[in-house]
């Protein structure tokens, strides 16, 4: 949390050193869900989306390009319990994570999409553009998971003989479509995936270490939770556990309301009355 608020802090400062005409600054809320090998196929499942919420900053450069900044906490988990996959079912590994991202992602709007309202009666407003973006993410995760009552650090126990960093790098790509409430408000609903350059948001990746004596006792019932045991020798040990040639993505969806924090350049602020 103490590294989010200083990426926020240098975030604003950095903002405000720029030309400050269209700079905006909003909330996220929405959805949180990951693909990978406890998932491999589903958008959205219902018992694996979670709350998302974030942070929003956006500076337009025009009315087609928009640089946004986004800082965007949500969950991520899966259970090879709700797949109808019968490797799955019998796999029986399950994980739960939190994702904390930063981001920095360049905007495009297909329509013309002034930040403030035209102010010329011979002009309609523009109130309504689909976008697309793309750009580039860290973010933080720590897959968990329960046996009985006890909650425990999958990572801690290398469940398959590999360590990892719980900080990856990401890009973010999405799209959607924006909507002016008023002069100064905007709002967003989008959809983006982040693909990784991590197979461990859920722990899972390659192979079974080839004998559970190369964990820990706890270790071993982490990694091997599966109903029956299928391998050649009676056993799972050194065989495969999950698929190491596919990355793991997860994606946030949802909506986010700004605020244009400058005035409108384009409307006359003159009072007559305050010159009296």
């Amino acid at each position: 949390m103490k590294n989010s608020l200083l990426i926020a802090v240098f975030l604003i400062i950095g903002i405000n050193a720029l030309p400050q005409r269209y700079f905006e600054l909003g909330v996220f809320g929405g959805a949180s869900y990951y693909t990978g090998d406890l998932n491999p196929n589903a958008y959205f499942p219902i018992e694996n989306t979670h709350l998302a919420l974030g942070l929003a900053g956006r500076y337009n450069f025009n009315s087609r390009w928009a640089m946004r900044f986004n800082l965007t906490h949500g969950n991520i988990s899966g259970n090879d319990g709700n797949s109808t996959d019968p490797f799955q079912q019998n796999r029986n590994l399950s994980f739960y994570s939190s994702i904390n991202e930063a981001s920095a992602v360049m905007e495009f709007n297909f329509l013309y999409f002034d930040p403030y309202n035209p102010m010329s009666y011979f002009k309609g407003p523009d109130k309504f553009t689909p976008f697309i973006y793309g750009g580039l993410s860290i973010f933080n995760f720590n897959p968990k998971a329960r046996i009985g009552e006890n909650e425990y650090e999958l990572r801690a126990f290398t469940t398959e003989l590999e360590e990892y960093s719980r900080t990856s790098i990401a890009i973010p790509f999405g799209g959607g479509f924006k909507f002016r409430l008023s002069d100064r408000l905007i709002l967003t609903a989008e959809w983006g995936m982040r693909k990784t350059f991590t197979d461990y948001l859920d722990d899972v990746s390659g192979m079974y270490p080839d004998s559970p004596q190369q964990l820990s006792e706890t270790g071993a019932d982490l990694s091997d939770r599966s109903v029956k045991q299928q391998g050649k020798d009676g056993s799972n040990w050194g065989t495969q556990r999950g698929n190491s040639q596919t990355t793991d993505w997860f994606s946030f969806a949802g909506i986010t309301l700004t605020y244009n924090i400058h005035k409108n350049p384009n409307q006359c602020h003159f009072n007559q009355w305050k010159s009296r």
